[in-house]
């Protein structure tokens, strides 16, 4: 494994970014055991890789554990000349994983990215896009678990963790619609075997897309979150082709019988159980230039949506029958950008 310099580790593992580092991105994880986890990403030679070309684009990661042990390095097989964006990692401790992802950018496709690291090897996986130059935006990850159930050889009962990796992200090819995948951890994990999924399928909502006159953020941006503590997921998206804005809850077999190739039951574990929890028209985010829109999907399953143009938070909610008027908290010393969020995360969650 390539590692970083002892000056770039040493930042990585302080948190500080450096003077000339403006185009590194940084996400930081702390995992449970108290281990701090960061991954960067950026130009060769703003992350101190001495052993690539100046115009490269690497992904590298560090770790700092409570005894002070430190490791790091570069994922391999991860740079070439194509920025990457949409950083983000998470670690799985059931199975000792460390996800990181990323948005691979080029001048004809973009697609999502994911690197996993287990026992000191990393696995890279190329969630593979739609035909017709696509280009993939705003990816977003959440890891949950499931208490499943199997038969061992001698057919006792077996109650194990399942970890589950759910990815959603954005993405304009032949059409334009919210894309979904699953990545099973406590399983080997095979790159080939991840099923990309199209979310307006799973739904009866597919169909020729336009994006003229709906304001981006009303469609760009779907959005995962936990449906609790039994391991399903809600996803949140737009479908074009119908006009409508859906919730959907995402779940997985959780009986899984025998492990077998020639047993139905086990091999259909990974086939996603789809429910409809709330669907009404597509949103009504105002055209504005954003950098995001955020989802809090409440506890009657009914969609909040905010962003910020910097001076004030704004959101609109749906009732089950209509998209409100846009409301706004202002920002302000008193009112910072996170407060404002949990604000309007605690009023959501609530209703």
């Amino acid at each position: 494994m390539k590692t970083l310099s002892r000056l770039a580790l040493a930042l990585a593992i302080a948190l500080v970014t450096a003077v000339g580092m403006a185009d590194v991105q940084k996400k930081t994880l702390l995992a449970s055991d108290g281990t701090l986890y960061v991954a960067q990403t950026g130009l060769a030679s703003e992350l101190g890789l001495t052993d690539l070309g100046p115009n490269d684009y690497a992904v590298v990661w560090s770790s700092l554990a409570q005894d002070g042990t430190t490791a790091g390095g570069e994922i391999p097989r991860a740079a070439n000349s194509n920025p990457k964006t949409s950083l983000d990692l998470t670690f799985d401790e059931p199975t000792g994983t460390l996800v990181v992802l990323w948005r691979e950018e080029s001048s004809i496709l973009n697609s999502i990215k994911l690197a996993f690291a287990r026992g000191g090897n990393w696995t890279l996986a190329n969630l593979l896009p739609n035909i017709g130059f696509p280009h993939a935006y705003n990816p977003e990850m959440l890891l949950t678990h499931q208490t499943v159930h199997s038969l061992d050889a001698a057919g006792a009962d077996v109650y194990t963790n399942r970890s589950v990796l759910s990815v959603i992200w954005w993405e304009e090819a032949s059409v334009a619609q919210a894309r979904y995948a699953s990545v099973f951890l406590d399983e080997t994990i095979d790159p080939s075997q991840i099923e990309v999924m199209n979310l307006p399928d799973l739904v009866n909502a597919q169909g020729p897309t336009s994006l003229a006159g709906i304001p981006r953020g009303s469609y760009a941006f779907p959005a995962l979150q936990a449906a609790g503590p039994g391991g399903a997921v809600l996803a949140s998206f737009s479908a074009l082709a119908t006009g409508q804005q859906y919730v959907i809850q995402i779940d997985y077999p959780t009986d899984l019988g025998q492990p077998s190739k020639d047993n139905t039951t086990w091999l259909r574990r990974r086939i996603p159980v789809v429910g409809v929890v709330s669907v009404g028209q597509i949103s009504a985010v105002p055209a504005m230039d954003t950098a995001s829109v955020g989802t809090v999907i409440g506890s009657s399953y009914r969609p909040t949506l905010y962003w910020s143009d910097g001076t004030a938070l704004h959101y609109i909610r749906f009732d089950g029958t209509a998209w409100s008027d846009t409301r706004s908290i202002a920002l302000g010393d008193n009112m910072t950008y996170d407060m404002a969020v949990a604000l309007i995360q605690g009023m959501a969650q609530r209703n």
